[in-house]
């Protein structure tokens, strides 16, 4: 995907986060954007996960869209609502979402 971004000189802002992302024992590359998949995981678990983020000092889940890795199209990619769920598609270069990079493990 940042490949693609480069080729055609526009910005795509989660992209780049999650490639630049890094934390105390991790590399930036490391990290990647969630597949639609693992972000309903993911929102289906945030009432166990937000208190065992508030303990370890993490950034918590908010109620708003998050990206995922899915493309909708060339220009869109797919996102989910952390308030009920909901899927939606927005564009590439859009930065007012929220990214939760993940980690394989």
């Amino acid at each position: 995907m940042l490949e693609y971004c480069k080729e055609i000189e526009t910005s795509c802002p989660a992209f780049d986060y999650v490639n630049s992302y890094k934390t105390e024992g991790t590399l930036a590359g490391d990290w990647y954007l969630p597949s639609m998949g693992e972000l309903n995981a993911i929102y289906q678990k945030k009432d166990v996960l937000n208190p065992a983020l508030r303990k370890i000092g993490g950034t918590q889940l908010s109620s708003d869209m998050y990206w995922s890795s899915y493309e909708h199209s060339i220009l869109d990619a797919w996102l989910m609502h952390f308030g009920d769920g909901t899927v939606n598609h927005h564009s590439k270069g859009f930065d007012r979402y929220y990214v939760r990079p993940v980690l394989a493990f």
